[in-house]
């Protein structure tokens, strides 16, 4: 599939005009560092292909995959799926990233394919923390995926290695020393995935070091208790004696007690566990509602940018049909002017008709007159 060899037809849904405005923003722009086509059969479906970042275990690297946009993009994120094993994130499964769908509430309607494509090789070097899809593979494993990576064939593109153009040096070097124009935003999606996803991390496992704690020791009745040994300071066993009867329920009771208020703390933090995804939600600071208005505020500027810049003018069939109706409007105003001088001429000639016939009965009577007067 490539732009120049296909004729798009246009549309008026939000969702296929944004799309097609990535396609072209991609055609009039590329990069060697990376590549991305929706399938012929499906505008929502798109298949990527980036290389690994210089320096990183990663590099030399090229990886494929899947972008599957939602019916309401750009207003929503997408999903985004790996093809190519990389150590670092699961094929075949939908990974969580800040700019995916797992966190809609992070996504802007002025991000749109690049954005997603530099920021994946960003996020590349990144720790895993645990997120949905996450692998932290030892480095030298990734060295070794890197370079079998450049042999993987996608049964729809190809091989992957013939999508990318070829490196030039120079290009290297200049892109190496610019800056992305999406480097601040990206930098601000790694914080805020390193945050969540860490606190999301730790979160499920005090609450299963807890839970497990509990259920070992309810699981354990009075009848099954059998009795332990201390080993002291001198290095000596010491026997423990059994449990009375009295004491054996006032065990009970506390291990019961306790049961059910680890019961309640878990399903208090039940309560908070994402409806979507089935991901608890993680400790958020005090100030970060204020650092998600800073960033929505910040990004607000280009989001209009980008919404003016999808206006009427810009399309090319809206563009064609007013040229039609330019064309129509010059051939019926000559078409007037036309029947407006035939107007004319049909109004003046029963003047000219009306004057000779009033000259010629003046000239008759005239010359009536004078026989007359002859005769006399």
């Amino acid at each position: 599939y490539r732009t120049e060899k296909t004729s798009i037809r246009m549309s008026k849904s939000p969702s296929l005009r944004r799309i097609q405005a990535d396609i072209r923003e991609l055609a009039l722009d590329p990069s060697d560092q990376y590549y991305a086509h929706p399938l012929e059969n499906d505008m929502f479906e798109w298949h990527f292909t980036i290389r690994g970042a210089e320096g990183t275990d990663f590099e030399g690297g090229i990886y494929h995959g899947r972008i599957l946009l939602p019916p309401e993009y750009p207003y929503k994120p997408p999903h985004i799926i790996f093809l190519t094993p990389s150590g670092r994130f699961e094929t075949n499964t939908k990974i969580c990233l800040s700019f995916s769908a797992f966190h809609p509430e992070l996504w802007q309607p002025a991000w749109g394919i690049r954005l997603i494509l530099e920021a994946l090789i960003s996020f590349l070097p990144t720790p895993g923390d645990g997120a949905i899809g996450a692998l932290d593979y030892k480095p030298e494993e990734r060295r070794r995926l890197a370079k079998q990576s450049q042999s993987f064939c996608c049964p729809v593109c190809g091989p992957v290695e013939t999508l990318l153009p070829k490196l030039d040096p120079e290009k290297k070097k200049s892109s190496r020393s610019g800056e992305s124009a999406f480097s601040k935003q990206i930098a601000e999606l790694r914080r805020l995935q390193q945050q969540r996803e860490g606190g999301k991390k730790r979160i499920p496992k005090a609450k299963r070091d807890k839970s497990e704690d509990t259920t070992n020791v309810a699981s354990k009745t009075p009848a099954e208790t059998e009795p332990t040994t201390n080993v002291s300071t001198e290095g000596k066993l010491e026997e423990v004696p059994e449990l009375s009867s009295d004491a054996e329920n006032d065990n009970k009771k506390k291990v019961d007690s306790s049961t059910i208020k680890s019961d309640d703390k878990a399903d208090r933090n039940d309560a908070t566990v994402d409806e979507n995804n089935n991901i608890p939600a993680q400790d958020t600071s005090e100030d970060e509602p204020q650092r998600l208005a800073a960033v929505d505020n910040r990004v607000e500027g280009e989001a209009e940018e980008v919404v003016n810049g999808f206006s009427n003018l810009y399309d090319p069939l809206l563009n064609v049909s007013i040229l039609l109706m330019l064309c129509i409007c010059v051939l019926l105003l000559k078409k007037a002017m036309h029947l407006y001088q035939e107007l004319n001429e049909l109004r003046a000639t029963p003047i000219v008709d009306t004057l000779m016939e009033k000259a010629t009965s003046a000239a008759s009577s005239v010359a009536a007159s004078a026989a007359s007067s002859d005769e006399l």
